[in-house]
């Protein structure tokens, strides 16, 4: 009984946690509420083709990982470094580094391509919060210096891949067959 016991905990405790592994790096990061308590640079600021841009993170303090994305008109745009770079299935890109509180990983715009481009920051931390924040590259003609937005959730999970949701009703079963077994 006291194997059955400890079997269950163990269950309900993986049901809690495996949420925070459901974030997909490929899935293009939306926004959520403002608050943010890190910044996101890039230099050059003024959006030109072929050109590599250092994009930093910075007093992300007590941070475990960062995705960054280079976003145009929802669609993924430009190459990241290699050693950071995740090549989705889709044949979008964006780049995914574990960070403790700063990171700079260089992207390189494409050489067809004119701008705007938004690139976009989700950093989680390790009390499983999540943190976005975005800034856009214009071209040099439309605005010289880019527009930050800073954003927050509380929630470990602000992406998630369609197979997930199967995953998710699982979890939800086992904590419901973890209580009814709890309360017999």
């Amino acid at each position: 009984m006291a194997a059955l016991t400890s079997t269950l905990q163990l269950l309900f405790l993986g049901a809690l946690i495996s949420p925070v592994y459901l974030q997909d790096a490929c899935t293009v990061i939306a926004p959520t509420t403002p608050l943010v308590t890190y910044n996101l640079s890039v230099n050059p600021t003024v959006y030109q083709a072929s050109t590599t841009y250092n994009v930093t993170v910075s007093g992300a303090t007590n941070s475990t990982s960062v995705i960054l994305q280079a976003i145009n008109q929802s669609t993924t745009v430009g190459q990241w470094q290699s050693g950071s770079s995740v090549n989705c299935s889709n044949g979008q890109s964006a780049a995914q580094k574990n960070i403790s509180s700063s990171a700079t990983v260089q992207w390189t715009s494409p050489a067809n391509w004119t701008g705007p481009v938004e690139i976009r920051a989700l950093v989680t931390f390790s009390n499983n919060s999540n943190q976005f924040q975005k800034t856009t590259l214009n071209t040099a003609s439309t605005t010289p210096s880019p527009v930050t937005t800073k954003t927050t959730t509380p929630s470990s999970v602000s992406t998630a891949k369609p197979s997930s949701f199967l995953l998710a009703a699982i979890q939800l079963l086992s904590v419901f067959v973890t209580g009814k077994l709890f309360s017999c």
